[in-house]
């Protein structure tokens, strides 16, 4: 019976204490806690998925990157940011750290100090936009690797500061349309930002003033951002609400906001452009009937909300207090664990599957793509970028990718270009070879036949082609010691197929006469003055013999042997 009534009275200390900070008026945090209403995951047209096109994604820089959660790209240059403040440049097998905006840190509890870029976007002129999330938005110059602070949130817009910064787009007259997920709290008391009533908000900062006007106000956790291709309207993700909504900036409807899309089935994170006029939305996390959401299953339960909070806030009280008598790490790493990102990730998760939802611009689903491998999870993007469709995410190590064609292959068939950035480009690879083809043909080393002189106009435009060209790998070796050994006993049956004894198909289609066309262009280079004299007096009068003996068939064909020699020319002679 003891042991039944000390279990009764801890219950009923525990109640009084959880009472007493529910309700208790003065304590933090300062914020409203009202019951709100999500929309439940909706059922979709089976037609458009899910499709299990995201299988067996390539996995890169695996372990050597955390968290790399956004992305954009410009001149053909991908770009992201992860956990401790850098933006990297993502090149082929390497990542090249741009810039850093935060303070020296030791590790991901100090993600304060650090800083962490979430969101990013390039204007037109090249300079890449930065959300960093505890130091404001920067513009900053990948190139020079230079920086400035355009918007500083430890000031207050319209009264209240932007706790959470989080996604950024770029109009065309450069007035910035970003995202703030929180006034409440930080990124790294995100689970308290999830119980609390929503109080994100979309703002526009005008490039020219200067100044900042809040558009939309009190969304449930605002995140991913994306203007039209009209820029009639501009669209944002609610992520604890589980829809897009969107706000007109031109037409009758201008200064008004609508849902575009709601009951997605998870949670919308980061929009990207489909290169169509449409967006990819990307659902970090899924959700239906019988796996809820953990925090909107509390969204009618204000109090229950109120009090979770307090409890949080409690607890970290006396960590805070310690390490501000005694810092050190130990309680550092208690405090970022208690409502940091990585917390919420194992609390919020209901289904351990990713979902990447292609929307048109009138707010309909086009495609539902998914994986069922474990390549792909936790999706926080999905960017286009040089024929792959790379995937981001803030808990993942390791950078994701498939092909596009494997996707979207309507998009890849498309050859779409789309308009924000250069290197979204899709490449054709035909068209870049038809035209190193056509410069290298008219470089040729043999300048004393006249057809070849008006080809030799062009020779400046294809000097640094030839080292990204597929087709001149036998360019790079024509200066080696090793052909022009063998050279003198190659170099008569080099002038032959320019003379009557080689056929025109011999010409065109031989692989050998072809060769030894390479070697004679590269014994005529790398002759010197001196060693020249001999061979050349050797050449000519082989020349001048074969010509004699059959002078009458020369005069009819030479000029059109010559002009055959001169356009079947393979690519090594340069």
């Amino acid at each position: 019976m003891s042991y039944l009534k000390s279990i009764g009275t801890a219950v009923i200390y525990i109640g009084v204490f959880l009472a007493v900070i529910t309700f208790m008026p003065g304590l933090p945090p300062d914020t409203e806690f009202q019951e709100f209403s999500v929309t439940p995951p909706r059922k979709f047209d089976p037609k458009v998925g899910p499709k299990n096109r995201l299988n067996n994604a390539e996995k890169l820089f695996d372990g050597e990157i955390n968290g790399p959660e956004g992305f954009d790209s410009y001149d053909g240059q991908l770009y992201t940011g992860a956990h401790g403040g850098y933006i990297l440049r993502i090149e082929e097998d390497r990542l090249v750290s741009i810039v850093k905006f935060g303070k020296k840190c030791e590790g991901i509890w100090q993600e304060h100090k650090c800083g962490r870029a979430l969101g990013m976007k390039f204007d037109k002129k090249g300079n890449l936009y930065v959300v960093d999330t505890y130091y404001g938005i920067f513009k900053v110059n990948v190139t020079t690797k230079n920086y400035e602070n355009i918007v500083n949130i430890s000031k207050p817009i319209d009264g209240k500061i932007s706790r959470i910064p989080n996604s950024i787009d770029i109009a065309k007259n450069g007035d910035l349309y970003w995202t703030v997920s929180s006034t409440d709290f930080a990124l790294y008391d995100i689970v308290q930002s999830f119980l609390a009533n929503p109080s994100g908000r979309l703002i526009r900062y005008n490039a020219v003033e200067k100044k900042n006007e809040v558009l939309m106000r009190n969304l449930a956790f605002a995140n991913g951002i994306m203007l039209s291709d009209d820029e009639s309207f501009v669209i944002v993700a609610e992520t604890q609400a589980n829809r897009i909504m969107k706000y007109n900036l031109k037409g009758p409807k201008a200064g008004q906001q609508e849902i575009f899309i709601d009951g997605l089935p998870g949670l919308p994170d980061n929009i990207h452009s489909d290169g169509q006029g449409g967006f990819l939305v990307t659902l970090i996390i899924t959700i239906d009937s019988e796996h809820p959401q953990l925090f909107q299953s509390l969204a009618p339960h204000p109090y229950i909300r109120k009090m979770l909070v307090r409890l949080l806030l409690t607890m970290e009280l006396p960590f805070k207090l310690l390490h501000d008598i005694y810092p050190n790490i130990f309680t550092e790493r208690l405090l970022h664990a208690i409502g940091s990102f990585h917390s919420l990730g194992s609390l919020i998760q209901a289904k351990d599957q990713s979902l990447l939802l292609r929307i048109d611009a009138s707010g309909n689903i086009i495609e539902i793509l998914s994986s069922e491998d474990d390549t792909i999870s936790h999706m926080s993007a999905a960017h286009i970028h040089n024929g792959f469709l790379w995937f981001g995410s803030p808990w993942n190590k390791y950078l994701a990718r498939v092909p596009l064609k494997q996707a979207f292959p309507d998009l890849a068939n498309s050859g779409k270009q789309f308009s924000h950035s250069k290197s979204e480009k899709l490449p054709n690879v035909d068209i870049k070879t038809e035209k190193v083809k056509r410069d290298t043909g008219s470089m040729t080393p043999k300048s004393t036949a006249a057809p070849t002189t008006p080809k030799l106009t062009a020779a400046p435009t294809t000097t640094p082609k030839p080292t990204a060209a597929p087709t001149t790998p036998k360019s790079t070796a024509t200066p080696t010691t090793s052909k022009s050994t063998a050279a003198p006993k190659s170099s008569p049956k080099a002038d032959k197929p320019t003379n009557n004894n080689a056929k025109p198909s011999e010409i065109k289609s031989s692989a050998e006469v072809k060769k030894d066309n390479a070697k004679t262009a590269s014994n005529a280079k790398s002759k010197s003055p001196n060693v020249k004299s001999e061979e050349d007096i050797q050449s000519k009068k082989n020349v001048k013999v074969e010509q004699d003996a059959s002078k009458q068939k020369a005069q009819k064909s030479h000029s059109e042997k010559v002009n055959r020699v001169e356009t079947s020319r393979p690519k090594s002679d340069l």
